[in-house]
């Protein structure tokens, strides 16, 4: 490898540092003893580089293993750094394919690492070889355009400063710059998917198809172009968490779902279902009024011409008891203040006769079951029937209160938010200020 090239490697480096973190920044660096990751350690020794250097034994190989570990500690202690070896038993993953099971084992690792040292990130040696098998298996997994994007060098977690390099210019750097490491020969063992594409699946496609390579990492950039035209659509068919349904209905069959998609992302919920849910929530629009559907903890609810998306939370229990006293004072919680007055306030604060109630009073959440007699009328009417017919947002009608009476009589409901004629609520026939009301009980809101 010409002077210039192993030069590349170091500024490359240095530059990619300096972009992205402060001077005296302090890292975790997994290190198997490979030609990748000692190529990796020997770079940040050359930039001074503070970090722990993390080696992961799981004993598959015997004393092969223990080599990869000696030659790792070695080398740590010759460039100065401070080494980590956690040796694992193959055995602990009996049932799970041993790949992903010695991932996660090793990434928890750095991770509980990086957060013992309070270090400012973990720095692996993946590179463009990496990223090929990478987008070829989201591929061959039928993956959205939008996961073509790879590994990043830098996701806010995870540095990887060998992305842009070949497996071949990181042998040829090694060799240049006398870089020792070892040769894992299980990675030759086909019996894994990322080996079998590594070991067979890339060398038979470079003879059929010379130059495939980069039109497979120039996915990454119709996958970036993918994801931003489908965030453009999503936010042309929705607003705050709600899905407009007279423009979404417009859109192809084609991009419901992949919309669908990028909405509970946004909303929080990227990964929290499966392909299925997906499929099934493309046809939301033919769902009826009032009625939900549940994905993870996010409740979807056809409103009208809306569907409204929320997290799953507990509305808070509320059971106030207002006396007469407190009244007076003006009795307040959160943006409701209820208090008695000489003389009526100005609409559309809600106007009871204080004569005419059980007093001490109570303020609560209502409850499926709860009945009141709405002004002007002589029967009675479910309160979840009020709601529905005053249109308060199905999302929203958990958070209504009503006002009771000692003896449990309901004399007005608090709606949660003012509907689109202004009003804060309904009062009951039985409570009506008349010409002869002398002291009346308003409920506004501030």
């Amino acid at each position: 490898m010409a002077k210039t090239s192993t030069t590349s490697f170091k500024k490359n480096l240095s530059g990619s540092l300096s972009d992205l973190f402060e001077k005296d920044s302090f890292f975790i660096v997994g290190v198997s003893g490979g030609p990748d990751s000692m190529a990796l350690l020997y770079l940040l020794h050359t930039q001074d580089v503070k970090a722990l250097t993390v080696h992961v034994n799981y004993g598959k190989r015997g004393k092969g293993s223990d080599k990869d570990q000696e030659l790792v500690e070695q080398m740590s202690n010759a460039w100065g750094f401070e080494c980590c070896s956690i040796r694992l038993e193959p055995e602990a993953s009996k049932g799970e394919n041993f790949q992903n099971w010695a991932r996660n084992q090793r990434y928890q690792y750095f991770r509980d690492l990086k957060e013992a040292y309070k270090a400012d990130a973990i720095i692996t040696a993946h590179h463009q070889d990496d990223q090929l098998e990478t987008i070829l298996q989201k591929l061959f997994r039928g993956s959205s355009p939008s996961t073509w994007q790879g590994m990043s060098i830098w996701n806010g977690e995870l540095f990887r400063p060998l992305l842009s390099y070949t497996k071949q210019e990181i042998l040829d750097f090694c060799e240049a710059e006398a870089v020792p490491y070892r040769i894992d020969k299980s990675n030759k063992n086909s019996e894994f998917a990322r080996n079998f594409i590594r070991n067979e699946f890339i060398h038979a496609m470079d003879n059929l198809f010379p130059g495939w390579q980069k039109n497979i990492l120039d996915l990454p950039r119709l996958g970036k172009t993918f994801e931003h035209s489908i965030t453009y659509i999503s936010d042309q068919v929705s607003s705050k968490n709600t899905i407009l349904l007279n423009k979404f209905t417009k859109l192809p069959e084609e991009l419901k779902t992949a919309v669908i998609k990028t909405i509970l992302d946004q909303a929080g919920m990227k990964g929290d279902y499966s392909r299925g849910q997906l499929q099934e929530l493309s046809e939301i629009e033919f769902l009826q009024t009032g009625k939900s559907l549940k994905i993870g903890p996010m409740t979807l609810t056809r409103d009208r011409d809306h569907i409204h998306l929320q997290a799953e939370q507990t509305s808070p229990v509320i059971s106030e008891e207002i006396d007469e006293d407190q009244a007076r004072n003006g009795w307040k919680s959160k943006n409701i203040l209820i208090e008695l007055k000489p003389e009526p306030i100005p609409l559309p604060a809600l106007r009871l006769d204080s004569s005419k109630l059980n007093w001490p009073l109570q303020a609560r959440n209502w409850n499926a079951g709860d009945v009141f007699q709405p002004l002007g009328m002589s029967g009675s009417q479910n309160i979840s029937d009020h709601l529905t017919n005053r249109k308060i947002p199905t999302t929203s009608r958990e958070k209504a209160l009503v006002l009771c009476g000692s003896d449990g009589t309901i004399y007005a409901i608090i709606y949660p938010d003012l509907t689109a004629d202004g009003d804060h609520g309904a009062i009951s026939e039985r409570a009506k200020c008349e010409s002869t009301t002398e002291t009346f009980l308003t409920i506004n809101f501030t």
